[in-house]
């Protein structure tokens, strides 16, 4: 359905999950696709990331998808400075890095697609996730800000929210008990596919998208309603 050929996509955390099965539609439809691994850039080190920008010309990239997350567990009365940098360097500080090389060969084409794999945390919290609540809220004025400044150069900036997704990591890390307790709190009554998510990136950053911009997009199955 979506041709992405001739163009050129760069996805961060593509090496499993959500990121992995982006990257693999991208592939499908043909798009040129970028996918560093931790060994090339890792996101949780500015200085790696620089040195990554330094010996690689973005310019050539259309879209940019940042899947790449950290969630480590703290509250206000336990969190540490390390947590706060790594959860701000990979969420969203190492994305920005990125952009700001990216973006002049976007305006110079007058083309761009920009995507962020937000959360529910973006919306609703819990407790010990202080770090996570914070940088996803944070992505969402990114995407609010860079459409402001890039939308008249045809550069869409958004983000998506997965709901709970049936990845290996979810297999693994819930009882068939406690996955059956979150179907019971989702409208639609099961949990989201990763091709469901892999499937609105690619309409996002294709074509047939000229106006949706600067939005916080919710994949969950109706669980905010709640």
């Amino acid at each position: 359905m979506f041709d992405y050929r001739g163009k050129t996509a760069f996805i961060t955390g593509a090496s499993r999950g959500i990121g992995k099965k982006i990257a693999e539609v991208f592939s499908d439809s043909h798009a040129n696709v970028i996918k560093p691994s931790r060994n090339e850039m890792d996101l949780g080190s500015i200085a790696s990331v620089q040195d990554y920008i330094s010996n690689h010309d973005l310019s050539n990239v259309d879209i940019f998808v940042h899947s790449a997350a950290v969630n480590k567990l703290a509250g206000i009365t336990n969190i540490s400075s390390e947590i706060l940098d790594d959860s701000f360097d990979i969420n969203v500080k190492s994305a920005i890095l990125l952009i700001q090389n990216m973006v002049e060969g976007m305006k110079i084409r007058n083309h761009g697609r920009i995507l962020f794999l937000s959360s529910l945390y973006a919306s609703v919290s819990r407790e010990q996730r202080l770090a996570y609540t914070v940088t996803k809220n944070a992505l969402t004025g990114l995407v609010k800000n860079l459409t402001l400044e890039l939308a008249k150069d045809n550069i869409l900036a958004n983000c998506i929210a997965p709901g709970y997704v049936m990845t290996d990591m979810t297999k693994k890390n819930l009882s068939e008990e406690e996955i059956s307790k979150i179907q019971q709190m989702i409208p639609t009554g099961r949990l989201q596919q990763e091709q469901e998510i892999a499937d609105l990136v690619l309409f996002m950053c294709s074509d047939m998208n000229q106006s949706i911009t600067g939005q916080l997009i919710s994949v969950d199955g109706g669980f905010l309603c709640n």
